[in-house]
Protein backbone atom coordinates (compact mmCIF):
# COMPACT_ATOMS: atom_id res chain seq x y z
CA UNK A 1 0.00 0.00 0.00
CA UNK A 2 1.30 3.48 -0.83
CA UNK A 3 0.19 5.94 1.46
CA UNK A 4 -0.63 9.64 0.28
CA UNK A 5 1.39 12.35 1.15
CA UNK A 6 0.49 15.03 3.31
CA UNK A 7 1.34 17.69 0.87
CA UNK A 8 -1.18 20.02 -1.22
CA UNK A 9 -3.38 17.46 -3.38
CA UNK A 10 -1.90 14.74 -1.19
CA UNK A 11 0.72 14.48 -4.19
CA UNK A 12 3.54 12.60 -4.07
CA UNK A 13 6.66 14.60 -2.58
CA UNK A 14 9.34 15.29 -4.35
CA UNK A 15 12.00 14.25 -1.16
CA UNK A 16 11.20 12.36 2.22
CA UNK A 17 13.28 13.39 5.16
CA UNK A 18 13.34 11.21 7.64
CA UNK A 19 13.77 12.62 10.71
CA UNK A 20 11.84 15.29 12.83
CA UNK A 21 15.05 16.86 14.97
CA UNK A 22 16.52 20.25 14.01
CA UNK A 23 18.87 18.09 11.21
CA UNK A 24 15.51 16.44 9.33
CA UNK A 25 13.64 20.07 9.98
CA UNK A 26 16.29 22.45 8.84
CA UNK A 27 17.16 20.81 5.77
CA UNK A 28 13.54 20.24 4.97
CA UNK A 29 13.32 23.99 5.01
CA UNK A 30 16.26 24.31 2.93
CA UNK A 31 14.93 22.32 0.35
CA UNK A 32 10.99 23.75 0.43
CA UNK A 33 12.71 27.43 -0.02
CA UNK A 34 14.57 25.65 -3.02
CA UNK A 35 11.00 24.21 -4.48
CA UNK A 36 10.67 20.89 -3.65
CA UNK A 37 7.81 18.89 -2.14
CA UNK A 38 9.01 17.93 1.23
CA UNK A 39 7.48 15.39 3.40
CA UNK A 40 9.51 15.02 6.86
CA UNK A 41 8.81 11.40 8.55
CA UNK A 42 9.21 11.44 12.11
CA UNK A 43 8.49 8.20 14.29
CA UNK A 44 7.74 9.93 17.60
CA UNK A 45 7.35 13.94 17.62
CA UNK A 46 9.29 17.12 16.13
CA UNK A 47 12.11 18.25 18.76
CA UNK A 48 11.60 14.87 20.81
CA UNK A 49 14.85 13.67 21.07
CA UNK A 50 18.17 15.38 21.38
CA UNK A 51 17.24 18.51 19.12
CA UNK A 52 14.94 19.11 21.63
CA UNK A 53 16.82 18.77 25.20
CA UNK A 54 20.25 20.36 24.13
CA UNK A 55 21.82 23.34 25.94
CA UNK A 56 22.11 25.01 22.61
CA UNK A 57 25.90 26.53 22.68
CA UNK A 58 26.82 28.22 19.85
CA UNK A 59 31.09 27.75 20.79
CA UNK A 60 33.14 27.58 17.28
CA UNK A 61 36.17 27.87 18.55
CA UNK A 62 36.65 24.59 20.24
CA UNK A 63 35.72 21.33 19.88
CA UNK A 64 36.13 17.93 17.22
CA UNK A 65 38.09 19.02 13.83
CA UNK A 66 38.30 22.33 15.24
CA UNK A 67 40.41 23.92 14.14
CA UNK A 68 42.02 21.56 11.37
CA UNK A 69 40.16 20.54 9.05
CA UNK A 70 36.72 21.89 10.48
CA UNK A 71 37.21 25.98 11.89
CA UNK A 72 35.94 27.58 8.50
CA UNK A 73 33.17 25.23 8.49
CA UNK A 74 32.27 26.26 11.95
CA UNK A 75 32.56 29.89 11.64
CA UNK A 76 30.77 29.46 8.12
CA UNK A 77 27.52 28.06 10.92
CA UNK A 78 27.89 30.00 13.60
CA UNK A 79 27.62 33.20 11.17
CA UNK A 80 24.46 31.97 9.70
CA UNK A 81 22.70 31.47 13.26
CA UNK A 82 23.07 35.17 13.38
CA UNK A 83 20.96 35.51 10.24
CA UNK A 84 18.87 32.94 10.53
CA UNK A 85 17.02 33.32 13.78
CA UNK A 86 15.59 36.84 12.11
CA UNK A 87 14.26 34.62 9.42
CA UNK A 88 12.78 32.00 11.21
CA UNK A 89 10.80 34.72 13.29
CA UNK A 90 9.97 36.21 10.12
CA UNK A 91 8.14 32.94 9.10
CA UNK A 92 6.52 31.47 12.10
CA UNK A 93 6.94 34.12 15.40
CA UNK A 94 9.19 32.28 17.52
CA UNK A 95 11.80 33.32 19.37
CA UNK A 96 14.33 31.04 19.19
CA UNK A 97 16.38 33.33 21.70
CA UNK A 98 19.55 33.18 20.09
CA UNK A 99 22.17 35.64 21.86
CA UNK A 100 25.96 36.77 22.48
CA UNK A 101 27.89 36.05 25.90
CA UNK A 102 31.13 35.76 26.91
CA UNK A 103 32.42 31.72 27.54
CA UNK A 104 35.16 31.28 29.81
CA UNK A 105 37.71 28.15 29.35
CA UNK A 106 39.03 27.53 33.03
CA UNK A 107 42.15 25.85 33.45
CA UNK A 108 43.12 24.85 37.01
CA UNK A 109 46.11 23.54 36.52
CA UNK A 110 49.31 25.24 34.77
CA UNK A 111 49.78 22.83 31.78
CA UNK A 112 45.65 23.48 31.33
CA UNK A 113 46.88 26.70 31.75
CA UNK A 114 49.56 26.78 28.72
CA UNK A 115 47.29 24.49 27.05
CA UNK A 116 44.36 27.04 26.76
CA UNK A 117 47.21 29.99 26.12
CA UNK A 118 48.92 27.81 23.41
CA UNK A 119 44.92 27.87 21.49
CA UNK A 120 44.84 31.73 21.89
CA UNK A 121 47.52 32.16 19.82
CA UNK A 122 45.49 30.74 16.30
CA UNK A 123 41.99 31.79 18.02
CA UNK A 124 43.23 35.32 18.25
CA UNK A 125 43.64 35.30 14.02
CA UNK A 126 39.69 34.04 13.36
CA UNK A 127 37.77 37.53 12.21
CA UNK A 128 34.34 38.46 15.09
CA UNK A 129 35.44 36.92 17.67
CA UNK A 130 38.27 38.79 20.66
CA UNK A 131 40.02 36.16 22.80
CA UNK A 132 42.19 36.91 26.13
CA UNK A 133 44.08 34.95 28.49
CA UNK A 134 42.36 36.18 32.09
CA UNK A 135 44.07 35.43 35.21
CA UNK A 136 41.90 34.11 38.10
CA UNK A 137 41.06 37.61 39.45
CA UNK A 138 40.37 38.82 36.29
CA UNK A 139 38.10 35.65 35.38
CA UNK A 140 36.39 36.07 38.77
CA UNK A 141 35.29 39.86 37.23
CA UNK A 142 34.20 38.37 34.06
CA UNK A 143 31.83 35.75 35.71
CA UNK A 144 31.89 36.60 39.77
CA UNK A 145 30.61 32.75 40.18
CA UNK A 146 34.01 31.39 38.82
CA UNK A 147 35.67 29.45 41.36
CA UNK A 148 38.79 31.98 42.56
CA UNK A 149 41.07 29.45 43.00
CA UNK A 150 41.38 28.54 38.96
CA UNK A 151 44.60 29.03 37.11
CA UNK A 152 42.81 31.35 34.96
CA UNK A 153 40.51 31.16 31.66
CA UNK A 154 40.49 32.28 27.92
CA UNK A 155 37.93 34.25 27.53
CA UNK A 156 36.14 34.40 24.04
CA UNK A 157 33.94 37.67 23.38
CA UNK A 158 31.22 37.20 20.60
CA UNK A 159 29.99 33.09 20.63
CA UNK A 160 26.40 32.42 21.28
CA UNK A 161 23.76 30.12 22.11
CA UNK A 162 19.58 29.86 21.15
CA UNK A 163 16.94 27.59 22.93
CA UNK A 164 17.31 24.07 21.19
CA UNK A 165 13.90 22.82 21.73
CA UNK A 166 12.43 26.64 20.43
CA UNK A 167 14.84 26.60 17.42
CA UNK A 168 13.94 23.11 16.43
CA UNK A 169 10.00 23.87 16.47
CA UNK A 170 11.15 27.05 14.42
CA UNK A 171 12.61 25.44 11.70
CA UNK A 172 9.65 22.77 11.75
CA UNK A 173 7.36 25.06 11.33
CA UNK A 174 9.06 27.27 8.74
CA UNK A 175 9.70 24.23 6.78
CA UNK A 176 5.85 23.24 6.74
CA UNK A 177 4.93 27.29 5.89
CA UNK A 178 6.96 26.97 2.75
CA UNK A 179 4.94 24.32 2.13
CA UNK A 180 6.38 20.37 4.00
CA UNK A 181 4.27 18.07 5.19
CA UNK A 182 5.00 16.99 9.12
CA UNK A 183 3.97 13.22 9.03
CA UNK A 184 4.41 10.94 12.39
CA UNK A 185 5.70 7.71 10.78
CA UNK A 186 7.99 5.15 11.20
CA UNK A 187 10.03 4.31 8.31
CA UNK A 188 11.55 0.65 8.35
CA UNK A 189 13.68 0.50 5.05
CA UNK A 190 14.31 2.01 1.62
CA UNK A 191 12.33 1.29 -1.47
CA UNK A 192 15.10 0.72 -4.39
CA UNK A 193 16.94 -1.40 -6.83
CA UNK A 194 20.16 -0.47 -8.99
CA UNK A 195 21.33 1.87 -6.93
CA UNK A 196 18.57 4.33 -7.02
CA UNK A 197 16.04 4.59 -4.07
CA UNK A 198 12.11 5.14 -4.72
CA UNK A 199 10.90 5.63 -1.78
CA UNK A 200 10.57 4.38 2.16
CA UNK A 201 9.06 1.59 3.66
CA UNK A 202 6.71 2.55 6.36
CA UNK A 203 5.36 0.29 9.38
CA UNK A 204 2.17 1.31 7.58
CA UNK A 205 2.87 0.91 3.68
CA UNK A 206 4.97 2.79 1.47
CA UNK A 207 5.75 6.09 0.17
CA UNK A 208 7.44 6.99 -2.78
CA UNK A 209 9.53 10.36 -3.33
CA UNK A 210 12.43 11.44 -5.99
CA UNK A 211 15.30 12.00 -3.00
CA UNK A 212 15.56 10.26 0.42
CA UNK A 213 17.60 12.24 3.06
CA UNK A 214 17.96 10.37 6.24
CA UNK A 215 18.56 12.77 9.46
CA UNK A 216 17.55 10.43 11.77
CA UNK A 217 20.19 11.08 14.51
CA UNK A 218 22.43 7.81 16.03
CA UNK A 219 19.44 6.15 14.60
CA UNK A 220 21.10 6.87 11.67
CA UNK A 221 23.72 4.09 12.07
CA UNK A 222 21.10 1.46 12.36
CA UNK A 223 19.98 2.56 8.51
CA UNK A 224 23.65 1.33 7.26
CA UNK A 225 21.78 -1.79 6.84
CA UNK A 226 19.07 -0.43 4.65
CA UNK A 227 21.66 0.95 2.69
CA UNK A 228 24.66 -1.35 2.27
CA UNK A 229 26.43 1.33 3.29
CA UNK A 230 28.71 1.65 6.60
CA UNK A 231 27.44 4.99 8.40
CA UNK A 232 29.63 4.69 11.86
CA UNK A 233 27.11 6.79 13.46
CA UNK A 234 26.37 6.04 17.37
CA UNK A 235 24.49 7.25 20.30
CA UNK A 236 26.33 9.72 22.77
CA UNK A 237 23.91 10.18 26.24
CA UNK A 238 24.42 13.26 27.79
CA UNK A 239 22.93 14.15 31.20
CA UNK A 240 21.81 17.94 31.80
CA UNK A 241 20.57 19.43 34.89
CA UNK A 242 18.98 22.67 35.80
CA UNK A 243 18.61 24.83 38.81
CA UNK A 244 16.97 27.56 40.12
CA UNK A 245 18.86 30.98 41.64
CA UNK A 246 16.85 33.24 43.82
CA UNK A 247 19.15 35.83 42.43
CA UNK A 248 22.43 37.05 40.47
CA UNK A 249 22.21 34.91 37.45
CA UNK A 250 25.79 33.85 35.76
CA UNK A 251 26.84 36.36 33.10
CA UNK A 252 28.84 34.35 31.32
CA UNK A 253 29.10 30.28 30.41
CA UNK A 254 31.69 28.39 32.36
CA UNK A 255 33.41 25.65 30.69
CA UNK A 256 35.87 23.09 31.88
CA UNK A 257 37.13 19.55 30.21
CA UNK A 258 33.52 19.42 28.27
CA UNK A 259 31.59 20.65 31.35
CA UNK A 260 29.41 23.83 30.99
CA UNK A 261 27.13 26.14 33.05
CA UNK A 262 25.52 29.18 31.95
CA UNK A 263 22.25 30.99 32.82
CA UNK A 264 19.67 30.64 30.21
CA UNK A 265 17.00 32.67 29.28
CA UNK A 266 14.15 30.45 31.28
CA UNK A 267 15.75 31.88 34.07
CA UNK A 268 17.58 28.71 35.14
CA UNK A 269 21.02 27.61 35.26
CA UNK A 270 22.04 25.06 33.04
CA UNK A 271 24.65 21.89 33.58
CA UNK A 272 25.74 19.26 31.80
CA UNK A 273 27.15 17.19 30.21
CA UNK A 274 27.97 13.46 30.56
CA UNK A 275 29.42 11.51 27.65
CA UNK A 276 28.29 8.22 28.31
CA UNK A 277 28.33 5.29 26.07
CA UNK A 278 24.41 3.66 26.83
CA UNK A 279 23.29 2.45 23.90
CA UNK A 280 19.85 3.78 23.55
CA UNK A 281 19.44 4.59 26.90
CA UNK A 282 17.83 7.65 27.44
CA UNK A 283 16.82 7.42 31.21
CA UNK A 284 18.49 9.87 33.53
CA UNK A 285 20.75 8.37 36.38
CA UNK A 286 22.14 9.26 39.68
CA UNK A 287 25.30 8.83 38.78
CA UNK A 288 24.84 11.08 35.95
CA UNK A 289 23.51 13.83 38.11
CA UNK A 290 26.38 13.33 40.34
CA UNK A 291 28.81 13.54 37.63
CA UNK A 292 27.06 17.41 36.50
CA UNK A 293 27.11 18.43 39.95
CA UNK A 294 30.65 17.67 40.60
CA UNK A 295 32.23 19.48 37.58
CA UNK A 296 29.35 22.11 38.31
CA UNK A 297 30.82 22.82 41.47
CA UNK A 298 34.38 22.60 40.40
CA UNK A 299 33.69 25.69 38.07
CA UNK A 300 31.65 27.37 40.51
CA UNK A 301 31.41 26.53 44.19
CA UNK A 302 28.52 28.72 44.79
CA UNK A 303 26.24 27.18 43.10
CA UNK A 304 25.78 24.80 45.62
CA UNK A 305 22.89 26.76 47.00
CA UNK A 306 20.87 26.74 43.57
CA UNK A 307 17.80 24.18 43.72
CA UNK A 308 17.93 21.18 41.60
CA UNK A 309 14.40 21.82 39.40
CA UNK A 310 15.55 19.02 36.58
CA UNK A 311 17.05 16.58 34.66
CA UNK A 312 17.08 15.66 31.06
CA UNK A 313 19.09 13.04 28.89
CA UNK A 314 19.26 12.70 25.45
CA UNK A 315 21.28 10.82 22.90
CA UNK A 316 23.57 12.37 20.75
CA UNK A 317 24.56 10.93 17.29
CA UNK A 318 28.32 10.55 17.36
CA UNK A 319 30.48 9.57 13.92
CA UNK A 320 33.30 7.60 14.15
CA UNK A 321 35.64 10.88 13.95
CA UNK A 322 33.75 12.69 15.99
CA UNK A 323 32.70 15.25 12.74
CA UNK A 324 29.36 15.64 11.03
CA UNK A 325 28.27 13.06 8.54
CA UNK A 326 26.78 15.27 5.03
CA UNK A 327 26.06 14.25 1.47
CA UNK A 328 25.23 11.59 -0.64
CA UNK A 329 25.26 7.76 0.05
CA UNK A 330 27.95 5.90 -1.97
CA UNK A 331 26.49 3.73 -4.50
CA UNK A 332 23.28 5.61 -4.47
CA UNK A 333 22.01 8.05 -7.04
CA UNK A 334 19.58 10.19 -4.69
CA UNK A 335 20.20 9.19 -1.33
CA UNK A 336 21.68 11.68 1.04
CA UNK A 337 22.51 11.75 4.84
CA UNK A 338 22.61 14.62 7.60
CA UNK A 339 23.76 13.26 10.99
CA UNK A 340 26.62 13.46 13.44
CA UNK A 341 26.24 16.62 14.72
CA UNK A 342 27.28 15.02 17.96
CA UNK A 343 27.86 17.63 20.98
CA UNK A 344 27.61 20.35 18.13
CA UNK A 345 24.71 19.80 16.56
CA UNK A 346 23.50 22.93 17.42
CA UNK A 347 25.85 25.12 15.63
CA UNK A 348 26.70 23.02 13.06
CA UNK A 349 22.83 22.41 12.09
CA UNK A 350 23.40 25.54 9.86
CA UNK A 351 26.24 24.39 7.58
CA UNK A 352 25.06 20.47 7.70
CA UNK A 353 21.50 21.28 6.34
CA UNK A 354 22.39 23.98 4.40
CA UNK A 355 25.42 22.03 2.37
CA UNK A 356 23.02 19.04 2.01
CA UNK A 357 20.24 21.05 0.14
CA UNK A 358 22.90 22.36 -2.02
CA UNK A 359 23.76 18.84 -2.97
CA UNK A 360 20.17 17.98 -3.52
CA UNK A 361 19.11 20.69 -5.17
CA UNK A 362 22.42 22.12 -7.17
CA UNK A 363 25.11 18.98 -7.11
CA UNK A 364 27.40 21.45 -5.40
CA UNK A 365 27.73 23.58 -2.06
CA UNK A 366 29.70 26.73 -1.60
CA UNK A 367 29.11 25.93 2.42
CA UNK A 368 33.04 25.92 2.71
CA UNK A 369 34.85 22.39 4.73
CA UNK A 370 31.89 20.68 3.42
CA UNK A 371 34.00 18.15 1.56
CA UNK A 372 35.38 16.58 4.66
CA UNK A 373 31.81 15.49 6.16
CA UNK A 374 31.38 13.15 3.36
CA UNK A 375 30.51 9.68 4.03
CA UNK A 376 33.16 8.29 1.73
CA UNK A 377 35.71 9.12 4.04
CA UNK A 378 35.13 6.31 6.70
CA UNK A 379 36.65 2.85 5.73
CA UNK A 380 34.39 0.39 4.29
CA UNK A 381 32.33 2.67 3.20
Amino acid sequence: MTIQADSPGGALPDAIVVGGGIAGCLAALFLARGGMKVTVLEADSVGSHASGFAFGGLGPLDGSGIPDPLLDFSVWCFNRHQTIHEELREDTGIDTQFHLRDRLNLAFTEDEAKNLRSDLEWQSRVPGFRVEWLDAAEAVKAEPRTNPDCAGAACAQGTGAVEAYRYNLAAAQAAEKHGAGMVQRRVTGLLGEGGRCRGVKLETGELEAGVVVLAGGPWVGGMSAWCGVEIPVRPLKGQIIRLQLRENPMVASLNYRGSYAASKPDGLIWAGTTEEEAGFDEETTGAGRDKVMGDLLMMAPSLAEAELVQQTACLRPLSADGMPVVGKVPGWDNLYVVTGGGRKGILWSTGMCAGAADLVLRGESGVPGLEHLAVERFKGA
